[in-house]
């Protein structure tokens, strides 16, 4: 039986194992300073800058750690005494933590700091992610599953800029950067597919794809597979519905991984589309940022300006599209259509308002009919969840929300009314919302044209920044077997929250007020 390293743990409650390689030296001057100056210098060395201003690897401290330890009696105990108060520093020194520790001792987070590094360091030893079925795959998606749930955990912190950061999120990237989760990945067979790993492989993907677009120095156009990709966002409904299950509620997090990686190819390639030069055109402040608070479950309130587009292909493109999608046998990456709109790198505004409590805006039995917007889409609580800490959301965030906006789209106004509703927990990462809205050009939900809807189904990511989605012409015939369909994205902007621009006036009527009143809330 291979046997377990002596610096790393057995199980993930026990306190690290010493190393006794040779005693520890009683002569040297660490054994005259105080242990809270130990842990600080320990600290130090193990973590801050070297002498060439050069950050030390958070993934080989444990063995920094071990070094000193070695040192004296002083360092020893220093790292192994007082309860293990030394690791308690250097989780506060890399990870988010909740105040009084989330609850755990200084062994468990001893424990815990082993443990994520040790499963961090393999999987970014240049091991492909596959189906997340793996054994190593496994231990990583949960630690890393774990930052991202833990992430805004504890005080605020602010970086040399005075912008708001989180270490795990830092942690994430470094991830990111090093390892093949995202980047540097090989075209996978989807025979031998783990369900539940290979969703919660998808879920990490996903969330870790909201932190590239603010990270430098890596290749954010390195997208595998885009040809799957594009065939995977331009599906009838029928085939790749986003939300399956008993209460429609269990998201279809795999075909959102390849809506993501499509946008983002578009959005980070100079050479694939002109939406790369549109988005170096916008403000700091308008373009798209990650998760910036602790993630929350239940359903609340967005932001209130997005910007976003959407892709298109024509009729005979797509019909032809979709045969060759289930006619061939073999791939190749060169092998992609014209996505129209994005192409011409059209970006879209949208100014949303969400609607408190008690009050409603008119909802066309036609809109829910297509839509099925106003369902219940959480599962319902035993005694026994009910009991625990945290465990479900209070009252006020189970409601459905409805809301109201409009933007402009190719000259045209649009108007959009729909719903937020609260999802479950996916892949043990809380925080989802499902998000449905019809698209229409007339103020007044009541006196729309039913021929020149269009409908809006997608997710809010955990963090409430990005919407991913699927929108479809929506006439009152619609196949979902072979429906006009295409992907959409939309993030969230960080302009101020209090200025909300006026409603244009209706191009019909500048003069007619009524228009007004059917958004007003």
């Amino acid at each position: 039986m291979k046997s377990q390293p002596a610096n790393e743990i057995n199980h993930d409650t026990a306190p690290p194992a010493m190393d006794h390689r040779g005693p520890p030296s009683t002569s040297t001057a660490f054994n005259k300073l105080p242990i809270e100056v130990i842990h600080r210098v320990l600290i130090a060395k193990c973590l801050i800058p070297n002498a060439d201003d050069e950050p030390r690897d958070f993934r080989t401290t444990e063995l920094e750690v071990n070094k000193y330890r070695l040192i004296c009696h002083a360092t020893n105990n220093a790292i192994a005494g007082d309860r293990y108060s030394f690791w308690r520093v250097l989780f506060r020194e890399r990870f988010a933590l909740a105040p009084g520790g989330g609850g755990k001792k200084s062994g468990e987070l001893a424990a815990m700091y082993q443990r994520r590094s040790r499963y961090l360091r393999r999987a970014a030893a240049g091991r492909d992610f596959k189906h997340g079925g793996a054994i190593w795959e496994q231990k990583a998606l949960e630690v890393l599953r774990d930052l991202i749930n833990e992430s805004f955990h504890g005080p605020q912190e602010f970086d040399q800029f005075g912008d708001l950061f989180c270490k795990n999120q830092v942690e994430l990237r470094e991830f990111i950067r090093d390892s093949k989760l995202i980047y540097n990945r090989k075209r996978v067979c989807p025979a031998g597919d783990d369900e539940e790993w290979g969703n919660t492989l998808a879920a990490v993907r996903l969330m870790c794809s909201q932190l590239i677009f603010e990270m430098d120095g890596i290749n954010k156009a390195d997208v595998i597979a885009m040809d799957d990709a594009q065939e995977a966002v331009y599906a009838p409904t029928n085939d790749a519905r986003l939300y399956d299950g008993p209460k429609k509620n269990r998201l279809n997090v795999k075909w959102m991984v390849q809506c993501f990686d499509f946008f983002r190819r578009y959005m980070a390639c100079p050479h694939s589309s002109n939406l790369y030069n549109t988005l170096g055109d916008l403000e700091e402040s308008e373009l798209p940022t990650a998760w910036d608070a602790p993630l929350s479950r239940g359903s609340y309130p967005l932001s209130r300006h997005w910007k976003g587009t959407y892709a298109y292909l024509e009729h005979p493109i797509l019909k032809r599209m979709r045969r060759r999608s289930k006619l061939r046998s073999t791939k190749d990456e060169e092998d992609l259509y014209i996505d129209l709109n994005i192409d011409e790198g059209k970006i879209q505004s949208l100014h949303l308002n969400f609607l408190e409590e008690g009050h409603t805006v008119y909802w066309p039995d036609s809109f829910e009919e297509t839509l099925d917007s106003t369902r219940d889409t959480l599962n319902p609580t035993t005694r026994a969840q009910h009991s625990k800490k945290n465990a479900t959301a209070d009252a006020a965030s189970t409601r459905n929300i409805q809301f109201t906006g409009w933007g402009e789209d190719l000259e045209d106004t649009f108007y959009a009314t729909g719903w937020l509703n609260p999802l479950p927990d996916q892949c043990e990462i809380p925080g989802w919302q499902r998000v449905t809205f019809m698209k229409h050009f007339d103020p007044d939900p009541a006196n729309v044209d039913d021929d020149n809807l269009w409908a809006y189904e997608g997710v809010v990511l955990p963090g409430g920044k990005f919407i991913l989605g699927r929108w479809w012409y929506a006439n009152d015939e619609v196949n979902y077997n072979s429906d006009y369909n295409g992907p959409f994205i939309l993030w969230a902007t960080s302009e101020n929250e209090d200025e909300f621009p006026d409603l244009p006036p209706n191009s019909d009527d500048e003069d007619d007020e009524d228009d007004e009143d059917a958004y007003e809330t």
